[in-house]
């Protein structure tokens, strides 16, 4: 619900006590108070507040905890303080919980907030990360590297930039960036007030950064990396940004879902896997527009959507980390799809018995058919690749057996399975027959794309095994004929 200043007509609210403050009980004028004139002047120009998202503190309320800036300087604005700015920008101290830092190249306006390590965004606590083994966080991120960091010195960071094609035009106006430090969890976001003040925002960046051992990012190896370092290149600030071992979320998550939900954006993400539905967020289309319009007209809080989006981005990435996690370990609860996906992931990392394992249980869970019918040709074959030969054709066995059986690998496999293993050639040319006749039944009538190559395989395939028949019964004769 949109919150509102002091409704029209009722007695402004007294002020606190002390010298100059009204007496309790009496009116005090606007002029008395500029502050509630000009509250009153955003309410009726439609910039009040925003709605808050569910689970965050109102971002116009301070964090209890105030902070310094990262190189000493700039403190968090006392009320009733004045903190000198340049000329013309907004009081932007007074809607954000944030400070000014000055740099020697300028200064930069930002806002720190700080959440608990028991703060569930979604279903998951942000300090479950802190539990995770270093093992899990190069499996994630198939990057042995991040194993050698201390989860207390990865960031996490999410940019909002003038563009979301990115180039050397596109500017990043908001760097959120958190760690988890002290106890709790720290979210910065270094926000670039005006164009003129890029300079000074990417040094105090940068320097922030230079404490750190590795990224967490989602889609920022192709974006958001890259867009900074670009960005201190024409700065003539240069830093080797990709050095740190990065750990982008989108590409875990594609191998785990990518066949399973509609997108991977972070917000799909959000809310099939975190239990988190967002309410009133700015979509990330609209963000550059949003900004554009607080350089037009210098009005702060149509920005404030903007910096709600980029902290609840900031907070995801934690919790999607921590869930990464869990299913990479086994803890968390799997459905048949995902030990599918699981025995996938462990395939490709060369992990054999893990991927057997997440198969046999994924078939003794639901799946879809289509599902099934991937699962079983994936565990057989790899049975076949380690020499497990007898169990990969019974699984080929109980496929093939199936009244509505339209697939061929079953028949091909156990063809070769009989032919190189058993020696059975009978049944393997039995087998191939078999294929062949599926393959002109009904492939061919549903348009099989593979349906030459296929065709010509199998034909070689019967034509081999029909000559090497052939040869052992001339052998067979000749034997029958050569006195003992």
């Amino acid at each position: 619900m949109r919150r509102s200043d002091d409704a029209a007509g009722a007695a402004p609210r007294p002020g606190p006590a002390g010298a100059g403050s009204p007496v309790r009980g009496q009116y005090v004028t606007m002029m008395q108070h500029p502050e509630h004139l000009r509250a009153r002047l955003r309410e009726a120009l439609g910039a009040g507040p925003p709605r808050p998202h569910p689970g965050l503190a109102p971002l116009g309320h301070p964090s209890p905890a105030c902070g310094r800036g990262a190189g000493g300087e700039g403190r968090w604005p006392q009320a009733g303080v004045e903190v000198d700015r340049p000329t013309g920008e907004e009081e932007v101290h007074h809607v954000l919980p944030g400070f000014w830092q000055d740099t020697p190249v300028g200064r930069v306006f930002v806002v720190e907030r700080r959440f608990a390590l028991e703060h569930r965004h979604g279903r998951l606590p942000l300090g479950q990360v802190l539990q995770m083994p270093p093992t899990l966080w190069a499996r994630i991120g198939r990057t042995p590297a991040l194993a050698e960091a201390d989860p207390r010195r990865v960031v996490f960071l999410d940019t909002e930039t003038t563009g979301l094609a990115g180039g050397t035009g596109t500017i990043a106006f908001l760097v959120g960036i958190g760690h988890f430090l002290d106890g709790h969890f720290r979210l910065r976001q270094y926000f670039l007030p005006t164009v003129e003040q890029e300079r000074a925002m990417l040094r105090a960046l940068a320097d922030y950064l230079d404490g750190f051992q590795a990224v967490v990012s989602f889609n920022g190896k192709a974006f958001d990396l890259p867009l900074l370092e670009a960005r201190l290149v024409l700065a003539r600030m240069p830093r080797d940004l990709a050095a740190l071992p990065h750990l982008d979320l989108l590409h875990p998550a594609r191998r785990l879902y990518g066949d399973r939900l509609a997108s991977c954006r972070l917000t799909e993400l959000e809310q099939h896997l975190l239990g988190l539905t967002r309410v009133d967020d700015v979509p990330g289309w609209e963000v550059p527009a949003l900004y554009f319009r607080y350089m037009r007209t210098r009005r702060f809080r149509a920005l404030l959507p903007v910096f709600e989006h980029n902290a609840t981005d900031v907070l995801s990435l934690v919790a999607l980390t921590a869930h990464l996690a869990s299913v990479l370990a086994g803890e968390a609860r799997l459905t048949g799809a995902d030990r599918l996906a699981l025995g996938r992931v462990c395939e490709a990392e060369g992990r054999s018995e893990e991927a057997i394992m997440h198969y046999r249980q994924a078939l003794a869970q639901e799946l879809r058919p289509v599902e099934r019918q991937e699962c079983e040709q994936r565990l057989s074959l790899l049975l076949k690749r380690l020499g497990r030969w007898r169990e990969a054709a019974a699984l080929w066995q109980e496929v093939a057996a199936r009244p509505d059986n339209r697939l061929l690998y079953p028949l091909v496999e156990l063809a070769k399975y009989h032919e190189r293993v058993t020696g059975d050639l009978a049944a393997a040319r039995a087998l191939t027959e078999r294929a062949l006749l599926l393959l002109e039944g009904h492939h061919a009538r549903i348009g099989f794309r593979g349906l030459a190559a296929e065709r010509e395989a199998l034909t070689k395939r019967l034509t081999r095994l029909e000559g090497r028949m052939a040869r052992a019964r001339l052998k067979s004769e000749q034997r029958k004929r050569t006195p003992a």
